[in-house]
């Protein structure tokens, strides 16, 4: 297999492993509604040819995306991948699916005709996907690391958010997170009619399904993740719109 430098994201849907029959069905159906809108995404984030390289594989209730960029990525290829994730993550939700996973930057093998793939950023993703107490993507310590130390990191947390990302062993961990709550301000993304309150739309999709006792914190998490991040935005917005003259008086 070619080794390939880039993106591993690894995703699992969270609930699956008990669901009926029809729910399985229902899952396969939403499934491959949003792998086909994410390559339908990857053609207009890099263009018909460079999205070539995006790779998907799929085992059981998991889904592996993968996109080599042939050298450490650059400040603007994080920014192309999260906004990548931040649309599938976001279309998933809106499809009835709860993706949890983790992002990893590095070194990897893969055959897409024999459904593999291996190497160093998927063994680092593998060890950090199903880690977090909540629903959503975060980086793993590792490519966390990565993408700050880019000079301009910060301009890019409207699709990679610094965030205190609580674990499931009650720890929190400061991590870079696909920012997919902005998602619901995109023109184009965003999943709620004109009118309809973006937060509402996301509590929507977070009770469609049954919530089982012992499950709760993650959607409690998430929720505060998603004010978090909305609160961030609006912050951004007033910055943007004070006027340049301004001064603060103490």
């Amino acid at each position: 297999m070619k080794e390939r430098t880039g993106f591993i994201a690894i995703l699992d849907a969270l609930g699956a492993a008990s669901y009926s029959s029809e729910e399985i069905a229902q899952f396969l159906e939403s499934r491959q509604i949003v792998l086909d809108l994410l390559g339908l995404k990857a053609e207009a984030v890099f263009g018909p040819v460079e999205a070539g390289r995006l790779s998907t594989f799929t085992f059981n209730d998991s889904v592996v995306i993968a996109y080599e960029v042939g050298s450490l990525p650059s400040l603007d290829d994080i920014g192309a991948f999260g906004s990548l994730l931040r649309h599938f993550e976001v279309k998933s939700l809106a499809n009835g699916i709860l993706f949890r996973g983790a992002l990893a930057i590095g070194m990897f093998h893969s055959d897409n005709e024999k459904n593999t793939i291996m190497g160093k950023a998927v063994t680092d993703a593998a060890a950090w996907y199903d880690k977090a107490d909540w629903i959503g993507i975060a980086a793993t310590p590792h490519a966390s690391l990565l993408i700050r130390s880019r000079q301009g990191a910060k301009d890019i947390e409207n699709v990679l958010i610094d965030y205190p990302v609580p674990m499931k062993d009650k720890t929190v961990l400061s991590l870079r997170a696909v920012n997919w709550p902005k998602g619901f301000y995109v023109k184009g993304l965003r999943p709620q009619d004109d009118g309809e309150d973006p937060k509402c739309k996301c509590l929507e999709f977070l009770s469609r399904s049954g919530i089982p006792r012992g499950t709760e914190g993650k959607y409690f998490n998430t929720v505060a993740f998603f004010d978090h991040c909305i609160q961030h935005y609006q912050d951004q917005r007033k910055r943007k719109s004070k006027p340049a003259h301004e001064t603060v008086v103490r």
